[in-house]
């Protein structure tokens, strides 16, 4: 029987080494929104002693996946395989809301959705985002609706709408991602002071 020359196995050895390494993927990076990180002047917001709800909050189906999207150039949406959320967005961007109320307003009567079944808040706060994603520029844009809702369901007051753009580097997600930390502290304190605005009918 002949034997196969050394050099022929060392040569295929190496080409099995070599496949193996070009087909191993990178290994993913992941990130996580954080509350607390407002670029503004710290200060309470004093929104009473009332029982809050926050949510539900919603996400546009682009963005509710555990990939992070970027927005390219003209209408490209950039889908990152290899950075991605710790928690799923949707739950988290609403906890930070939450904990970014309670740090304003130190009230600890701020529950997120869902809620237990015999839960009533006083008031909820019901939002929509339309956008939430950097650009290739880096600079990152939340465009939201919301509104408060008193007990019994009816609005209180117009639906808000806003748009809060925060800069970061291009291709830095860890700026990308607390810059969205930091736009979503300025919505939550939009939402606290029209919370703190808010007057029970029944008052004078």
């Amino acid at each position: 029987m002949r034997r196969t020359p050394l050099y022929l196995i060392l040569i295929a050895a190496l080409a099995a080494s070599l496949a193996a390494c070009l087909s191993r993927s990178p290994p993913a990076r992941f990130y996580t929104l954080h509350a607390g990180e407002s670029s503004e002047d710290a200060g309470s917001i004093a929104i009473g002693s009332a029982w809050v709800g926050v949510g539900p909050i919603g996400l546009p189906a682009y963005l509710d996946r555990p990939q992070i999207v970027t927005r390219g150039e003209g209408h490209r949406l950039v889908v990152h395989e290899f950075d991605r959320w710790a928690d799923p967005l949707k739950g988290r961007v609403m906890r930070v809301l939450m904990e970014d109320l309670v740090g304003l307003s130190e009230s600890k009567r701020v529950v997120p959705y869902p809620w237990p079944s015999d839960f009533r808040p006083d008031r909820r706060v019901m939002g929509e985002i339309d956008a939430f994603e950097s650009g290739p520029d880096g600079e990152v844009l939340l465009r939201v609706r919301w509104l408060i809702q008193a007990p019994g369901g009816s609005p209180v007051g117009e639906v808000h709408t806003g748009e809060y753009r925060e800069p970061a580097a291009a291709g830095d997600f860890d700026a990308m991602v607390a810059a969205m930390s930091r736009a979503l502290a300025r919505w939550s304190r939009d939402i606290a002071t029209a919370l703190s605005e808010w007057k029970d009918p029944g008052t004078s």
